[in-house]
């Protein structure tokens, strides 16, 4: 928050619907995290865990559940909700939503080709290079240096960062943001291996498509496919970093975190949850409600929904149990020298 928007404590209980505890107009200047708040900003306590940062804290006011007892100043207000991290969040939309609004525009340095079609709304920054046949809708944000290739498509509300590349026939839904960097249907890995180890390249022909509500972060790639489409489905978030191969389909409101790689051809089912490094081989499916932990390698297809871990991957209990056993190991490859030098003493004395 800046210095120049000032809320008073009284505001913001109302804002997030909580129970005020404290001076009604007391100023707030600035949010921040718990272990660094300073006099004038605001924080938020969810767990005992953080009780440690509460003794010496510096906060003028904290969103607290409902039951809490913790010991603090009496100087410091506390406003009372049910979910703290639910309160917070929509203290940080409120705020996003003063921000000022960027429609209306195209920058004099862009280039846009004669056949493209831009709405009157849509923002067009700075160097912004938009090929033929490209479709801008009602207030699309792109930033500086995006480039949209031939025949594209950018639904209506979609934010494009700085840097985002979408090749030719991408199409991309309503209300999507795409971070910097990310690249949407460049060429998939496909070749054929020649006699002599030499490889020719597959034309890659079909494009990507990404529905309403997607996320993807910074400097992502998703592949176009050779044929047909690569889909990100409805409401799908992708952290930073990931690799999207060709002709994956990724089902609704899946989510996956930094690193993660999908070979070609995987089908993701809905409301999967990838954590960081996972990786999927090729052409294997998942269904539905699949959590695989992080750096877990998938070389099979998951058919029963459930919590997965490893790699290879197996259901979490059990892959917990297999790593607290290889723990072990050492210590269990010690007994079995000791038993196997006993023996070896028991059987000499024996033949003696």
């Amino acid at each position: 928050m800046s210095e120049d928007v000032r809320f008073t404590v009284a505001e913001v209980a109302k804002l997030v619907e909580g129970e005020l505890v404290g001076n009604p107009d007391t100023k707030i200047i600035g949010l921040n995290r718990i272990d660094e708040v300073k006099e004038g900003e605001l924080t938020f306590y969810t767990d005992k865990k953080f009780a440690q940062y509460l003794t010496d804290i510096k906060a003028s006011c904290i969103i607290v559940p409902n039951d809490f007892n913790e010991k603090i100043s009496e100087k410091i207000c506390l406003i009372k909700v049910e979910k703290p991290y639910h309160a917070i969040v929509r203290l940080l939309k409120y705020l996003e939503s003063l921000l000022p609004k960027q429609n209306s525009f195209i920058h004099p340095t862009a280039v846009i080709d004669n056949s493209a079609s831009i709405s009157k709304t849509a923002f067009i920054g700075p160097y912004c290079i938009i090929g033929e046949n490209t479709r801008v809708g009602d207030n699309v944000i792109l930033h500086s240096n995006v480039c949209l290739y031939n025949n594209v498509e950018i639904g209506e509300e979609s934010y494009l960062h700085s840097g985002v590349i979408c090749c030719n026939d991408t199409k991309i839904g309503k209300r999507c943001i795409i971070q910097s960097g990310a690249v949407i249907g460049s060429d998939g890995f496909g070749y054929l291996e020649n006699k002599d180890g030499s490889y020719e390249k597959i034309p890659q022909m079909g494009n990507v498509i990404i529905d309403d509500d997607v996320e993807i972060g910074a400097n992502t790639t998703i592949d176009r496919a050779i044929i047909g489409s690569t889909i990100i489905s409805k409401g799908v978030k992708i952290d930073n970093l990931c690799q999207i191969g060709h002709n994956v389909k990724v089902g609704e409101n899946s989510a996956m975190a930094g690193q993660v790689g999908l070979a070609g051809s995987c089908t993701v089912g809905k409301r999967n949850r990838l954590g960081g490094q996972v990786g999927l081989a090729g052409h294997l499916e998942t269904v539905d409600d699949v959590v695989v932990l992080a750096q877990s390698g998938v070389a099979k297809s998951l058919d029963k929904k459930g919590v997965y871990f490893g790699s290879p991957t197996k259901e979490r209990l059990h892959a917990f149990k297999i790593e607290a056993a290889l723990n072990n190991l050492p210590e269990l490859i010690r007994k079995v020298e000791q038993l196997n030098r006993k023996l070896e003493e028991f059987y000499k004395k024996k033949e003696d």
